[in-house]
């Protein structure tokens, strides 16, 4: 009687087999685990305050309210609702993609936002130069938005800056002058009477015109 060419496993050959196949699903857990950990999660309100007219009284609040469960999120201006839209989240980048609204005439459009801590940071209001780590200090950062406009903020060693919105000419530039305080890596503004204004925020090293805090 002839024998079964095939050739089994030897008891040491599965054990070698079950060990490296646990090796290969401890690598893949643990490979997801570590991505899970760099992604940021987004969900809850988040704001930022505006002072009128450098007043304590009056100041508009702009909020982000956003669903991690749906997917979307709402902008509003002090109560009102400017726009609503989807997001996704990429490690620290969280993308907007806006519905539109007929209404105002105002059509779908992306913004992207930096995340940081318990912060979201626009990517269209970041300034191109860059800050050192002193609280006082000698730097000048510009912007360009959208349309075009372009702002230049001054910072100066004595704890005074100017903010301009430059104009076709010189002439027409439309200027401000105040005081800055550093608190980390918050920039604490006021006019140059002493009246309140938005604070900057320093994030990588680059001025951030605008940043939301999250709301507990």
């Amino acid at each position: 009687m002839r024998k079964n060419g095939k050739k089994g496993f030897l008891p040491g050959e599965y054990i070698i087999a079950a060990l490296l196949a646990a090796v290969i699903i401890f690598g893949v857990w643990f490979a997801m685990r570590a991505d899970e950990g760099k992604r940021k999660s987004v969900d809850g309100t988040y704001s930022c305050e505006y002072p009128i007219n450098g007043s304590d009284d009056k100041s508009i609040v702009v909020y982000y309210k956003f669903d991690a469960d749906k997917g979307t999120y709402d902008e509003l201006w002090g109560e009102r609702s400017l726009m609503t839209g989807s997001y996704t989240v990429d490690k620290d980048v969280v993308t907007l993609v806006s519905d539109g609204r007929e209404d105002i005439g105002a059509e779908s459009e992306t913004a992207v936002f930096s995340v940081k801590d318990n912060l979201l940071i626009p990517q269209n209001y970041m300034y191109e130069g860059s800050l050192p780590a002193d609280d006082v200090f000698d730097a000048e950062c510009t912007m360009v938005d959208s349309a075009g406009q372009e702002y230049v903020v001054s910072f100066s060693k004595d704890g005074s800056y100017t903010y301009t919105i430059k104009g076709k000419t010189e002439a027409d530039d439309s200027v401000v002058k105040g005081f800055y305080e550093r608190e980390g890596d918050i920039l604490h503004r006021t006019n140059a009477d002493g009246s309140p204004l938005s604070d900057f925020y320093v994030f990588n090293g680059k001025l951030a015109g605008i940043f939301y805090t999250k709301e507990q």
